[in-house]
């Protein structure tokens, strides 16, 4: 699906722009919820100082009408207000906003279509999550290899029992989607000692990379790691990715974990090997549709680890994504060009993509 280009979206914006690149003649309309503006808010008078500002509170209510927004930041705490986000997707569908920053990187949902049809312009946030995310990828590699749960279930049962556990030095990450996540994940390992792998559409130019693999080389990557990270984005060709057959190429001792999209992975694949031990275990930021259903058989799955897409769940995350909406706004209010403009989905139907 293609976007607007950004010469042809800042034309159709004619009435926020001026000829000559002159200041915007009127006072922006910007909207963002209540909590970023608790958190953050108090930058937004330096840089658009005769805005008007219209809040988004957690209940779905809006400060005034929201409708001919010029811009509006998609924050993250829109992940988990659901009130809120049926507020915005509801505006959507009657006044879509000019222009929407949002806090992902990853625009593989429906909304995102659905503002690039309208004309609007979607500009996103690469790079902002890489430590926060990787952190999070560690956090359970480290659990696994030191065998944590079992110490802890020894701990309730006041059993005295030592265990084997593993070392990273000299183990092997492999990296699906070699991206700001991805490489932030390659740099933690090679603090550990690890060999890095990873799978890129072009050779990336990076020094925490062991060994490169085009895309068709999957299964020889999934096959030499010790433990596997999916970091891809969603699209027509990573869709269903990790499926049957290359969960069969990893090794039986290998720790899968997904911080991509849930339908980057074939759970019912995925629980499958998992309930044959397979593969030694998984771990689950992310689920095909969230949150992930009740009935789904990975929640009682002892070696499968499962949280709530909230990795980048941090205040310095958030407040990364929201330095990149100011620079945005910036430029907005100077009638400059915006910078990391969506000009594309690689998705054919983003009705089955995530925010």
């Amino acid at each position: 699906m293609n976007a607007t280009t950004l010469p042809l979206a800042l034309d159709r914006r004619s009435r926020l722009y001026n000829r000559g690149g002159a200041m915007p003649s009127t006072s922006l309309r910007i909207g963002v919820t209540t909590e970023f503006h608790n958190r953050a808010g108090a930058r937004l008078p330096e840089i658009v100082p005769d805005a008007n500002i219209i809040l988004l509170d957690a209940e779905g209510a809006w400060s005034a009408d929201p409708a001919d927004l010029d811009a509006f930041f998609f924050s993250e705490d829109l992940y988990y207000l659901p009130d809120a986000f049926g507020a915005f997707v509801e505006l959507l569908s009657s006044s879509p906003p000019k222009w929407m920053q949002t806090a992902s990187t990853g625009v593989d949902h429906s909304l995102f279509a659905h503002l690039l049809d309208s004309g609007a312009m979607v500009t996103n946030s690469p790079g902002v999550h890489g430590s926060t995310i990787a952190e999070y990828v560690f956090a359970y590699i480290l659990s696994h290899a030191k065998r944590l749960p079992q110490h802890a279930a020894n701990q309730a049962d006041r059993a005295w029992t030592p265990l084997e556990s593993l070392e990273l030095a000299g183990a092997t990450l492999g990296i699906v989607g070699y991206g700001g996540i991805g490489e932030a994940c390659a740099r933690l390992a090679k603090a550990f000692g690890m060999r890095t792998l990873a799978t890129k559409r072009r050779m990336p130019d990076s020094d925490a990379l062991d060994m490169h693999f085009s895309p068709d080389r999957l299964h020889e990557l999934l096959a030499a790691s010790d433990y596997v990270v999916l970091c891809c984005p969603l699209t027509d060709e990573t869709l269903n990715l990790i499926d049957r057959d290359a969960i069969a190429a990893m090794q039986s001792h290998s720790l899968l974990i997904n911080v991509a999209r849930g339908r980057v992975l074939d759970h019912e694949a995925l629980a499958v090997a998992l309930e044959s031990n397979a593969i030694a275990g998984a771990v689950l930021d992310v689920a095909p549709i969230e949150p992930l259903r009740p009935d789904s058989p990975l929640w009682d799955l002892p070696n499968c680890q499962i949280t709530p897409h909230d990795s980048c769940h941090v205040d310095a995350s958030y407040m990364r994504t929201a330095d990149i909406f100011f620079v945005n706004l910036a430029h907005l209010n100077n009638a400059e060009p915006l910078e990391w403009v969506v000009t594309d989905i690689e998705l054919s139907d983003p009705s089955i993509g995530d925010v």
